[in-house]
């Protein structure tokens, strides 16, 4: 009995379904998947691109607060550092290696 080389393969990332010919490593024929996106109504996608346009403006409305406290936190970091500095010993530190 003499097997048929062609089989099939679903792809993991796509879920296309290949046919290959094993005995020459060929791929014979492939069917791509439905595309989801195409069974949406348009109410729906507007819906969608709603949401996605909402949560834009969020994240940017957001990066926009971030940007303004942003100098604030810095000036605050430069003057923590400055009165560390201060109080810090003045001179050069001194090394074991500079004691030899």
């Amino acid at each position: 009995m003499e097997e048929d080389p062609v089989f099939s393969v679903t792809c993991p990332c796509c879920g296309a379904i290949l046919r290959v010919d094993g005995e020459h490593r060929l791929v014979v024929s492939h069917e791509v998947p439905e595309d989801e996106s195409a069974k949406t109504s348009f109410e729906e996608r507007m819906q969608v691109l709603e949401t996605e346009k909402r949560m834009a403006e969020e994240k940017f409305q957001e990066s926009i607060r971030a940007e303004k406290s942003k100098k604030e936190v810095l000036e605050k970091k430069f003057q923590d550092l400055f009165e560390k500095a201060k109080k810090a010993p003045a001179g050069p530190v001194k090394r074991s290696i500079d004691l030899d």
